[in-house]
């Protein structure tokens, strides 16, 4: 929400494929946001981030919104939202301008990202955020902050994320049948990067890798600035899925077998000692015995293709070199036995496990226990995202349509990280 004011409130939604996680926060005396209310419920009616029964979807909402309402003591009207799924695309872009006096003004700003918005997208893709990671002028590299600066040509370059105009806007309609309107919507992985990324590997250059229900999602930072992003649509559900599949077992048995048993390591020590499972069978009288070096194996090679997929990324983008902090792994997936080991080995840098951080710094006053875990990575940071007042645009014209109205803010983002 764009301004805060003394006793206001903050709500956000993190519309997950498993989950729906519903924070509120109020402002305190000393302008700093405290979480008061949350609320989390299973998810039904999305698959890889993408609604697909809208009427599971608002029932789903309603359950967790009715659960941080009655914690905070509170009933909310609008809400920040996040997005992902696979039809999110980013793409990294330059503009280039003459600058019109002497030193570079904010219309020759304006102008140049303007220009480097400038390109083709598929005609059911609307633009999510605009990103500015650095400029040059006159062929001087990376230049941050190129305003005052003297020269004659300025160029920018852009990091541009797009996504489904239907995809967003059956979020924005499953959310308003819920009951609340919307008022921003957030790329997931720079929610996530808010709420789990120190200062320092920001600046000196971090990836991280969000393992979430229906979707893996993927961001370089150098700078403190986005450098690359990307979301693939194979994720936890994926792994319980393989389960099932492979053990001959009903989807819930193999949620449970994960989560209790699942290791994603094959050279673990229970793989080698034939320790085994009995899992009772709902029309046999006999338990169905399983190797845990079956779930070992099956869960290995699932995530070894996460793994290997984004390696592929990062070499097919050269984005090494921005990296010389590692990799930061989070969301419900990263809690898998052997994952960050996993990681360590396929992607061949320093990973480290991430769950939301506070500091005095941020405008989120302490950090609640419940909140302390790797799957509540993205929904603090939107949390985060909300209460540092990154939207630019207030109030809504009379005829525009909450859709239009909402992705006129997102189009707006384009100071986000300056």
């Amino acid at each position: 929400m764009s301004k805060r004011s003394l006793g206001g409130y903050i709500a956000v939604i993190d519309i997950g494929t498993t989950k729906i996680c519903v924070l509120i926060g109020v402002v305190n005396n000393q302008g700093k946001v405290e979480i008061v209310g949350i609320g989390k419920h299973a998810s039904n009616g999305l698959r890889k981030g993408v609604v697909v029964n809208i009427n599971l979807t608002v029932e789903s909402i309603k359950a967790a919104l009715a659960q941080a309402q009655e914690g905070a003591g509170f009933m909310v009207e609008s809400v920040v939202v996040g997005i992902s799924g696979g039809h999110i695309k980013s793409y990294n872009s330059t503009g280039v301008v003459a600058v019109k006096g002497k030193d570079v003004t904010q219309y020759d700003i304006d102008r140049v990202i303007e220009a480097a918005k400038a390109i083709p997208i598929p005609q059911d893709q609307e633009i999510l955020h605009v990103l500015p990671q650095y400029f040059r002028i006159d062929g001087q590299e990376y230049v941050l902050d190129s305003l005052g600066m003297y020269g004659v040509r300025l160029e920018s370059q852009v990091h541009i994320i797009t996504g489904a105009v239907a995809s967003a806007q059956n979020i924005i309609k499953s959310c308003e049948l819920a009951g609340v309107k919307v008022e921003d919507i957030v790329l997931e992985q720079i929610a996530s990067a808010d709420a789990v990324l120190t200062a320092s590997e920001r600046e000196l250059g971090s990836g991280i890798i969000d393992i979430g229900g229906g979707t893996s999602d993927f961001a370089v930072y150098k700078d403190g600035r986005i450098r690359h992003s990307k979301v693939l649509p194979i994720a936890g559900n994926h792994f319980t899925n393989d389960l099932a599949v492979g053990l001959g077992i009903s989807k819930a048995q193999a949620e449970e077998v994960k989560r209790m048993y699942g290791s994603v390591l094959k050279t673990s020590r229970r793989y080698l000692n034939g320790e085994s499972v009995a899992l009772p069978q709902e029309f046999e009288s006999n338990p169905k015995v399983i190797p845990l070096s079956l779930i070992d194996e099956v869960l290995h090679f699932r995530a070894q293709e996460v793994f290997d997929f984004f390696t592929d990324e990062i070499q097919g983008y050269r984005l090494r070199s921005l990296m010389p902090s590692g990799i930061v792994l989070t969301g419900g997936g990263s809690l898998l036995q052997g994952v960050r080991e996993l990681a360590e080995e396929r992607l061949d840098m320093p990973v480290r496990l991430g769950s939301p951080i506070s500091t005095q710094e941020m405008q989120i006053t302490g950090l609640p226990d419940v909140l302390k875990s790797p799957i509540y990575s993205t929904a603090y940071g939107l949390m985060l995202y909300a209460s540092g007042g990154r939207s630019k645009v207030e109030g809504d014209t009379a005829n525009a349509t909450v859709f239009a109205s909402v992705f006129r803010r997102m189009k707006s983002w384009i100071y986000d990280f300056l």
